[in-house]
């Protein structure tokens, strides 16, 4: 079986319509929840939300310009002032004058451009962009491991309707087989070598059969509808699958040992990668807390213009070389004490580091339990389709000689009832081992990341 994210690449590139009336096989499921999957798509969100971080995580080294203009007007009433002047020094005297001051109406504009660049913050700024571009390549990650789990998620659930609607089939045919019982016992009642209480007999076993035959139907429609959601589409009761061919010609190979397997996860399981980022960005917290304890530095250049007319040669939109001020400078700030601020910032980041840590550790772990979990499962499924093959083949032989003695005369109807629900049972005990068989693949391929 290819590996879910090979499988899901070749889904990005799909042409096929997500909508189609053609009955879905398993990489056209594969195809369609690539496109519409909502879980696949909110981790998509969540990608392109750190890819935005790490793209503004660059504003604390760049440098920042600023332009400002100002356009109003300066009235001031009439009114009037008083003025104090000493006439003595020996007595104090003073001569207060009261000075009318006329009306003042006056334009005033203002344009203005700064430019501040940061020169040094202890590096924090560089902290930063490194912690936001290790979120960046953790939810990047983080969006591999959500597209192994939703192939993961419509392989199962596709297998789930295979498994229905072929469990419906061999129900029918069950239900065919004892339609065909009843008009044997009628026509041996009729030829008088049954007695009645056969035919009562086999018209109940056959009312059974029609109604495993409707309750089945109910589950192939429950089982469409999850596949309807895990692909995320509408809930669909009459989505039609193609079977795989994989479920008739069941091979089984045998895994890789445990050790390997779990090596193997380590090192493709875009969890474990995911972990391992959210710690580097951790660590560069730290980096971004300890840079309170240093100065920061940046210098600053602005150009101003300020006049009472708007244009002209004195304007503030006239000649640039008149009517300004420039003025340049840089400027250290050191926050020698903080509150113990900086302190409790960086002993909160080296806790989140130890944090990250440890749900990396966890991560693995579980990676680990998931792997012998998957392991143990696809080898004792596989062996239980093989036992279940061999039991088919049985019930098989025995319906068939428990017919040639019915016939005969020396087998009654309860042997021939008995030896077909033997056979039922068998044919689901195989499809039901067969599907289970190809779903723990599957999940031991998500387990060790895809490389199955």
């Amino acid at each position: 079986m290819r590996s879910h994210l090979s499988l899901l690449a070749l889904a990005l590139g799909a042409a096929r319509p997500a909508f189609s009336a053609e009955p879905l096989t398993l990489d056209d499921a594969l195809a369609v929840a690539a496109k519409a999957n909502l879980d696949l798509k909110l981790a998509g969100t969540d990608r392109s939300q750190a890819e935005v971080d790490a793209y503004a995580s660059y504003a604390g080294v760049l440098p920042r310009l600023d332009l400002q203009a100002q356009f109003g007007n300066n009235y001031s009433a009439a009114g009037q002032q008083l003025t104090i002047t000493p006439v003595s020094l020996s007595p104090i005297e003073y001569s207060k004058i009261i000075v009318p001051t006329p009306t003042s109406d006056f334009e005033n504009y203002l344009l203005g451009i700064q430019l501040t660049l940061p020169l040094f913050d202890g590096f924090t700024s560089w902290a930063r962009i490194s912690q936001a571009e290790a979120l960046s390549r953790a939810a990047a990650r983080q969006y591999d491991e959500a597209a192994l789990t939703t192939a993961a998620n419509v392989i199962s659930t596709f297998y789930e309707v295979v498994r229905a609607e072929k469990s419906l089939s061999v129900l029918e045919g069950a239900a065919r087989r004892s339609e065909e019982l009843v008009r044997r016992t009628d026509a041996l009642f009729e030829a008088g070598r049954a007695p009645r209480a056969d035919t009562y007999a086999a018209r109940v076993t056959l009312a059974n059969d029609r109604i495993a035959v409707e309750q089945q139907a109910t589950r192939v429609a429950d089982a469409r509808v999850a596949l309807s959601t895990a692909l995320g589409r509408a809930a669909d009761p009459e989505l039609r699958v193609v079977v795989p061919a994989a479920l008739e010609s069941l091979s089984y190979r045998e895994p890789p040992g445990l050790a390997e397997l779990v090596d193997l996860a380590k090192q493709k399981r875009p969890v474990v990668a995911a972990g391992e980022e959210r710690v580097r960005a951790a660590r560069q917290d730290v980096r971004a807390a300890q840079g309170g304890y240093w100065p920061s530095v940046s210098a600053q250049v602005s150009y101003v213009r300020q006049s009472p007319w708007l244009g002209g040669t004195y304007g503030v939109y006239g000649d640039p070389s008149l009517q300004y001020a420039v003025a340049a400078g840089v400027t250290v700030n050191w926050n020698l004490f903080q509150g113990r601020a900086t302190s409790a910032a960086v002993q909160r980041a080296n806790v989140g580091e130890e944090r990250a840590r440890i749900q990396a550790e966890q991560a693995i772990q579980q990676i680990t339990s998931d792997v012998a979990r998957a392991r143990t499962a696809y080898v004792t499924l596989s062996r239980s389709a093989t036992i279940a093959e061999e039991s088919l083949r049985a019930a098989e032989e025995n319906l068939r000689l428990a017919k040639t003695r019915f016939e005969a005369g020396a087998a009654t109807q309860l042997e021939i009832t008995d030896a077909l629900l033997k056979l039922t049972q068998s044919q689901l005990a195989l499809l039901q081992a067969r599907v289970d068989t190809l779903i723990a693949r599957s999940d031991l391929n998500r387990a060790v990341g895809g490389a199955l």
